[in-house]
């Protein structure tokens, strides 16, 4: 790929918020570049635990260039993805909604009915992402779905919904997204 020498924007990170930005911004013309830190992770690439530092956390300073960076403030800790694809690449595309609880504490509870208010920009979101939920229940999805009903608790038992395309089983694809 060759560099211009402008750009009318210029995005840093590949996440979902960087990867969406930059799709609006040059669907409406703008000439877009998209700055990433890290590179394209391909499956052989992620660790099969989380004990292989290297190819886990982004620490460059002890040659670690995994996938998952954690920077520590005194008031905050935050975790990021680093590669192509963002934080995605730690949490597996998983895009859920908080249930009705959440909306309805803290100081901001009764300003309005915050779930009402974002449940648009939850659906926008999931749309440009391409978002489903998992057809498939794997070995650990049961046993989470009979932990929830040994507890009590199947009502907060459901797929996940991720940012994936899951297509037909047996059934190869085009890239739907790749150009």
């Amino acid at each position: 790929m060759e560099l211009k020498e402008s750009y009318d924007y210029i995005i840093i990170g590949s996440g979902f918020g960087g990867s969406v930005s930059a799709l609006r911004l040059s669907e409406k013309g703008y000439s877009v570049l998209v700055i990433e830190k890290g590179k394209k992770i391909e499956s052989n690439d992620f660790a099969e635990t989380n004990w292989n530092l290297r190819r886990w956390l982004w620490i460059p300073a002890l040659k670690c260039f995994g996938i998952q960076k954690l920077n520590f403030f005194w008031h905050a800790s935050i975790l990021s993805g680093v590669g192509v694809g963002g934080g995605s690449l730690v949490y597996a595309n998983t895009l859920p909604k908080p249930k009705p609880a959440f909306f309805a504490q803290g100081s901001w509870a009764g300003l309005a009915n915050w779930e009402e208010e974002l449940n648009p920009f939850y659906n926008t979101a999931w749309k440009m992402l391409g978002a489903a939920v998992n057809p498939v229940l794997a070995e650990s999805d049961r046993a989470m779905q009979t932990l929830a009903e040994q507890i009590g608790k199947s009502a907060h038992f459901s797929p996940t919904t991720a940012a994936v395309y899951f297509g037909e089983p047996d059934i190869t694809v085009k890239d739907l997204f790749h150009r």
